[in-house]
């Protein structure tokens, strides 16, 4: 099964509502194939800012071992891609600059505080 770790303050596509989005979670966990349901991610690597998973690449065994960070669900690639454009607007308004990675995990932080979690 994926190992999928979900933003506090996670950005859903218009599409989904929660009754959907917790359906979607629980499917994702147990058998993720659902066609054109999107990711979006914090990627594995430093140089990159998002990456974005078609849900149905899941299944394959590395993300059993690799655990995911969700950032955002999406119905459909073009709702995935309205995400990041929205997520990028955020951060420049919020900080003057495009760093998604710093302004994302300033939102976890401060989701933290929201409710009481302390960092050690």
């Amino acid at each position: 099964m994926p190992q999928l770790e979900y933003y506090p303050r996670l950005y859903v596509s218009e599409g989904i509502n929660r009754e959907k989005l917790e359906k979607l979670k629980r499917d994702l966990a147990s058998r993720p194939h659902k066609a054109e349901v999107f990711l979006l991610t914090l990627p594995e690597n430093a140089s990159d800012q998002l990456s974005i998973y078609e849900s149905k690449y899941l299944r394959q065994k590395y993300y059993d071992r690799h655990p995911l960070y969700v950032i955002g669900i999406a119905d459909g690639y073009p709702e995935a891609v309205d995400i990041v454009e929205q997520i990028v607007r955020e951060a420049w308004a919020a900080r003057g600059d495009a760093r998604l990675r710093e302004y994302l995990k300033a939102g976890m932080e401060s989701a933290d505080v929201e409710l009481g979690i302390e960092n050690t």
